[in-house]
């Protein structure tokens, strides 16, 4: 950490956090949750999707509570999507002694430097967005994440792929936050399936996509995984379409972006991603919830809808084992049983990581993408 950064946040800090209300009858007892996220600078659009998605949750909770259930109040902290903001505004969060449970960060940067810090206030910790495995790797007990890791991810590319016929599948990634470990996650359940499966890294920062493509080639693949976001990999499409290859593509969750579409509809028809969003329409038990969030706020974005189920995950363990402490409701988030989210279907390990990953399955074709399948039978989606 930068030493003028944390002091230039700490001048920021007194206007850092802001209050939402809910509308609840005074005196009646509450549960208050804390989320914190961008509000401002280059990421806000994100962070006011998830304060939307917890904020949607909260109103929904208290207008559908008994008379035996506690009112749901949350403060919002603005965290920049920066590291140093992110420990200001994680003692913020965690100093107000009511809190509950925390909803955050938007990145692994953010998060990794605040597990310490929800670990020592013994504070319920979801992760909405973010899979970095390092993220529930540390040990902490109070941290549950809500979307599937990256190993995981690869793992279940790497079944679909072979369930699918490849028989010499080659996986490519760079060297940048996202891409590595599913890509790693990718050979090894590739090698328990009995079959070796290629790889290839390149530079993020100075791709020659030209270069990597001839390394790919040689090993003569029937599928190309691109484990990767389409920003920087996306290129490398057309150049092994030139170069010949004239096999399938998959792409990871940073492939299902409206960017693929605009840029690589033509020379990627065909396309299938992976995805931890599901396709609601299958999806009868989150349909309603769906329908009531879009009927105030619009589409239901990805980053909103795990805000959404945020906040369900913690009513319905409150609900369940009546925790009204910190420590309680870790105890009833980490014991067992499912919860059925917006999201999907939550029963969490020991290490914070649902205990059935799973991802979804969507195939680029006529310029759009369509739901294909999920990566296992669940009992959340239909098909």
């Amino acid at each position: 950490m930068i030493r003028a950064q944390f002091l230039a946040a700490l001048g920021a800090a007194g206007a850092a956090g802001s209050t939402e209300v809910a509308q609840v009858t005074p005196y009646t007892p509450s549960l208050r949750l804390a989320v914190v996220c961008p509000q401002s600078g280059p990421d806000a659009r994100l962070g006011r999707q998830l304060v939307d998605g917890v904020r949607a949750a909260v109103d929904e909770a208290n207008y559908s509570r008994s008379s035996f259930e506690r009112a749901f109040l949350f403060d919002a902290y603005d965290d920049h999507n920066t590291a140093a903001d992110a420990v200001v505004q994680a003692s913020f969060a965690t100093g107000s002694p009511d809190v509950i449970a925390v909803i955050g960060h938007l990145s692994s940067g953010a998060t990794l430097a605040t597990l310490q810090s929800y670990a020592n206030a013994q504070v319920p910790l979801l992760v909405p967005t973010v899979t970095d495995d390092r993220i529930t790797a540390r040990g902490y007990r109070n941290v549950f994440r809500l979307p599937t890791k990256d190993s995981d991810e690869g793992s279940l590319v790497a079944a679909y792929v072979i369930s699918t016929g490849s028989k010499a599948p080659h996986v490519v990634t760079q060297d940048g936050d996202y891409g590595p470990t599913v890509a790693s996650g990718f050979v090894r359940r590739a090698g328990a399936l009995h079959l070796n499966a290629g790889l290839t890294q390149f530079s993020v920062d100075k791709p020659d996509f030209g270069k990597a493509a001839d390394t790919i080639l040689t090993h003569a693949p029937d599928c190309i995984v691109l484990a990767g976001n389409v920003d920087d990999m996306g290129g490398l499409i057309g150049v092994l379409r030139t170069k010949g290859f004239a096999g399938r593509f998959v792409g990871t969750q940073g492939f299902f972006d409206a960017q693929t579409i605009r840029t690589y509809s033509k020379i990627a028809d065909g396309l299938v991603v992976s995805s931890a969003v599901p396709y609601y329409p299958m999806a009868p038990i989150a349909m309603r919830d769906v329908q009531l969030y879009e009927a105030r706020y619009g589409p239901l974005t990805p980053v909103a809808a795990y805000g959404y189920a945020g906040v369900q995950l913690v009513r319905l363990a409150a609900r369940r084992t009546n925790a009204t402490t910190r420590q309680s409701l870790i105890r009833a988030i980490a014991s067992g049983g499912a919860y059925d989210t917006v999201t999907g279907s939550y029963t969490f390990g020991p290490t914070g990581d649902v205990l059935d990953p799973n991802c979804y399955f969507y195939r680029l074709k006529d310029g759009k993408f369509s739901y294909e399948r999920q990566a296992h039978p669940s009992g959340f989606m239909l098909k």
